[in-house]
């Protein structure tokens, strides 16, 4: 089936190496509607030349790389069309049931492309209009295509005169660049149903005088399973904690693990895993039990991107030589969870790493983004928010090239998938 893409690959790219990321689009309840997804080619490895190259070097690596239910699990994708792809052949060749074409503000409305926007309607394919700052000019240029547009992407910081404008539009609106709960209570304002932005991980700052016990106890229990505790004191200290017990002994016991044997007790867990990947569990299962209280559908954006963060972090920290740092995977991935405990405790991170008295060289990683664990961070948050020249920068310097990263960045995606396809299976 995707042959002629392939063929379309060789004859307009030459060697693409691309910057691949994705971004959430959720609903109005939060839990993950679509994703976008987010590419740039490195100028040292590609000779990519337009957008129309890069989206379908970015549609080569989904469908015949990597997988389409690897990299978007359930979801579809929004992805970046201008004129000369459109006008190509190679579109109706794209799977119009994973695919959403969004459609460039900016583009020139010949009639030629506005009866292939008709024709793409006809056929199927979904249709949206891409980020813009919306203006009575754009919707002027697209009246006539209005009607075969479902969704246009309107940019957050759109005057609020011109968002008056969304009153008579009937394609669903999806508000992007919503990266504080300023900007997303603007979007709620205006009858927000799809919102895109990282808006859910920067926490909006509660006045409260203690934090979840049970999230504590969780995060007090990962402390203690990281210092010299022997199996007997660890599985005491579970045992002491029923609630975390059980929801532990849930997950190891989804498809995720693939065990020969029903597991069902923590001795069990902590002999057949293993302390650290344990530990690593028992963070995330905090995330998620903390999650589940307030969202009701199962996916959970905050889970998706810790997941993702912390895999991320750990792999590039395995390929770094001679950072005088030990037991750096384990330091690393403790880092990328507690990064958002401020999301999850809706409190300032200064204030919940001294709660918890967590190590300085971990505090200061987070707060300062000191040493090579701060590093590590702050280029894992660049990828996110697609800070190209910051990733760059760290892989020049850990000489990390940048097909790896893209490989890792593409595994690190398909694992988050195959997560929470474990994590709502057991919900």
């Amino acid at each position: 089936m995707y042959t002629f893409i392939l063929k379309f690959i060789l004859e307009n790219a030459m060697n693409p190496n691309l910057y691949i990321a994705r971004q959430p689009i959720l609903s109005n309840d939060e839990s993950i509607f679509a994703f976008e997804m987010l590419y740039r080619d490195s100028n040292k490895s590609s000779n990519i030349q337009d957008d129309r190259e890069a989206t379908v070097a970015v549609l080569s690596n989904i469908l015949n790389k990597f997988g389409v239910k690897n990299l978007l699990g359930d979801k579809k994708a929004f992805i970046k069309a201008d004129k000369n792809f459109l006008m190509h052949d190679v579109v109706f060749y794209i799977p119009k049931e994973y695919f959403i074409f969004s459609l460039q503000a900016s583009m020139n409305l010949t009639d030629e492309l506005k009866t292939r926007i008709t024709e793409l309607s006809e056929l199927g394919y979904t249709l949206a209009i891409n980020d813009v700052l919306l203006t009575k000019e754009v919707l002027e240029s697209f009246s006539s295509l209005l009607k075969y547009v479902s969704y246009i992407k309107v940019d957050i910081n759109t005057t609020e005169q011109n968002l008056e404008l969304l009153k008579d539009i009937e394609a669903q609106i999806i508000f992007t660049k919503v990266e504080t709960h300023e900007l997303y209570d603007k979007a709620k304002k205006y009858d927000a149903k799809l919102i895109q932005g990282y808006f859910f991980a920067k926490p909006k700052i509660l006045e409260q005088e203690k934090f979840d016990p049970q999230s504590l106890r969780a995060v007090e229990l990962c402390n203690f399973m990281m210092s010299d505790a022997s199996i007997d004191e660890i599985v005491e200290k579970f045992e002491q904690n029923h609630a975390i017990s059980l929801q532990l002994l849930k997950y190891v016991n989804s498809g995720f693990f693939h065990f020969r044997h029903t597991i069902s007790s923590i001795r069990q867990v902590l002999t057949l895993m293993g302390r650290t990947p344990l530990t690593q569990w028992l963070m995330l299962m905090m995330y998620s039990t903390k999650s589940s209280q307030s969202e009701q559908d199962g996916e959970t954006a905050l889970m998706q991107l810790l997941k993702s963060r912390t895999d991320l972090m750990v792999e590039v920290s395995k390929q770094l030589k001679d950072t005088g740092i030990e037991n750096l995977t384990s330091k690393v991935y403790f880092l990328g969870v507690l990064s958002l405990l401020d999301a999850l405790f809706n409190a300032s991170i200064r204030r919940v790493l001294d709660e918890l008295n967590i190590d300085i060289e971990i505090k200061d990683a987070i707060v300062d983004g000191k040493g090579v664990l701060g590093e590590i961070l702050i280029f894992a948050k660049s990828l996110e928010d697609f800070n190209i020249k910051e990733v760059e920068t760290f892989c020049e310097k850990y000489k990390i090239d940048t097909q790896s990263l893209e490989d890792l960045s593409l595994e690190v995606i398909r694992s988050a998938n195959e997560f929470e396809l474990s994590r709502t299976k057991i919900s």
